[in-house]
């Protein structure tokens, strides 16, 4: 039982902690092209291409350190996470986050909002919702297949 507790808050601590990568980097990337260009489109798209760059950066040396201190890192358990979690992440993120992100940065800015915080609020919702969509699939696979991710 506690294992299951430490994986399930590793698990979202790894997300957590990709998410403030993804932060980091959507406002930074949608900052420099709203600032250069004035676009709500072209802003929105570097929002998404800032957050997938920060997320990865700080997602899997998360994950490597996590594996590392339970002791259970090898090189292909760390791969066959990553095809459990990877397709299936990318998955939501395309048909739940990005969308969302785009869709609430587009409004917000619209809305004349500043660009960070609109950022920061597009992000927040968009990350509130794969959350809940990632930790579904987590408790199926573990349910199913009794796979810890």
């Amino acid at each position: 039982m506690i294992k299951n507790k430490t994986a399930f808050l590793n698990f979202n601590k790894e997300i957590l902690i990709g998410e403030i990568g993804a932060i980091l980097g959507a406002q930074i990337a949608s900052y420099i092209i709203f600032s250069l260009t004035h676009s709500r489109d072209l802003a929105s798209i570097a929002a998404i291409l800032g957050s997938i760059i920060g997320g990865a950066i700080l997602y899997l040396p998360t994950r490597y350190y996590h594996q590392k201190q339970a002791n259970t890192f090898s090189p292909r358990k760390f791969g066959k996470d990553l095809l459990y979690f990877t397709p299936v992440a990318l998955a939501l993120t395309i048909l739940i986050y990005y969308p969302s992100l785009y869709m609430f940065e587009n409004y917000f800015l619209g809305k004349q909002t500043f660009i960070i915080f609109s950022t920061f609020f597009s992000q927040s919702i968009s990350f509130f919702l794969f959350l809940i969509a990632i930790n579904i699939y987590r408790t199926a696979i573990l349910t199913i297949k009794e796979k810890e991710l």
